[in-house]
């Protein structure tokens, strides 16, 4: 089941991809496990070649966990957060309210399927 919809990528996003996936594996491997040979992959990340197919792509994005693959997608970095980083990353958006609109907007930017299944009006009905 593909995570990713190659026709909607951007040029910019595709090589990103193939980028992240030769960095985590080798070319050569990478070469060898895509169908293509170690050159062609070489001109896909340097631009000579314009048009990586959609089977390749696909391959590619594969190859990545989701988290790897939203990092290269969005360019977020995700790191391991434990509960004072949590906390400091809440005492900032409370104390200052560019931070406190950025940092609001992100959840419903990214989730907000998700968001609006789980926040039902019955379970912020109960937190009042």
């Amino acid at each position: 089941m593909a995570r990713v919809d190659v026709n909607k990528l951007s040029d910019e996003q595709k090589i990103r991809i193939l980028k992240k996936v030769i960095e985590k594996y080798g070319l050569s491997y990478v070469a060898r496990e895509l169908g293509v040979d170690r050159s062609t992959l070489y001109r896909y990340v340097s631009g000579k070649v314009r048009k990586v197919p959609d089977n390749v792509m696909a391959a590619a994005a594969e190859a990545l966990d989701l988290v790897e693959l939203s990092d290269v997608l969005y360019g977020f970095r995700t790191v391991d957060v434990n509960p004072t980083i949590a906390l400091s990353v809440l005492t900032k958006a409370l104390r200052d309210e560019g931070f406190r609109n950025f940092f609001l907007t992100l959840p419903y930017q990214y989730m907000g399927d998700y968001l609006r299944t789980t926040l039902t009006p019955i379970s912020l009905a109960r937190r009042t």
